[in-house]
């Protein structure tokens, strides 16, 4: 169970406090929820029923700065290679962005900023498609990071990929 004042992600909403655990009636029945608050987004909520198994599934506490800097400097995210079938990677990437698993968005914010590297230096276009695949990644971990770290939201990129650039 979580605590009222724990920071959490909450599925592709980013980081929120849990401010209360009140007892609601949506529609006949009533039920306790989480009542969330959004970090930057002050007076929006989110109420995540707490016998919901799929909803709680959804919230999952911050990581330490610790294990941040682990998922960033583990072989996975170092050596994810990018999938070289346009189709499959936007397939993989969706699933990736819609299941917001950090190991999976940092694998992919680091095989395609390889690739975008690669792109640049070879005279080649980067795909829109797989700018928005980074963009949306960058944008599910930077409010984590910029929590965890203490980093204002907009160099959190940045950061992260100077992480990614110094563990090869």
């Amino acid at each position: 169970m979580y605590e009222i004042g724990q920071r959490v992600l909450y599925g592709i909403h980013g980081v929120c406090r849990i401010i209360s655990v009140e007892s609601m009636r949506f529609g006949k029945e009533r039920a306790k929820y989480y009542v969330l608050e959004p970090t930057g987004q002050p007076g929006a909520r989110f109420y995540v029923p707490v016998a919901n198994e799929a909803a709680v599934a959804k919230l999952r506490p911050l990581l330490t700065q610790q294990e941040l800097l682990d998922l960033l400097h583990c072989d996975k995210v170092r050596n994810t290679p990018l999938i070289d079938n346009e189709s499959e990677r936007k397939l993989h990437y969706r699933e990736i962005i819609n299941s917001g698993d950090r190991e999976g968005l940092m694998s992919l914010i680091g095989a395609l900023h390889r690739h975008k590297k690669e792109q640049l230096a070879a005279g080649r276009k980067f795909h829109q498609s797989d700018e928005n695949f980074l963009t949306d990644a960058q944008k599910l971990l930077n409010a984590e990071f910029a929590e965890v770290f203490g980093l204002d939201p907009k160099d959190v990129s940045a950061f992260v990929l100077k992480e990614l650039e110094n563990t090869h």
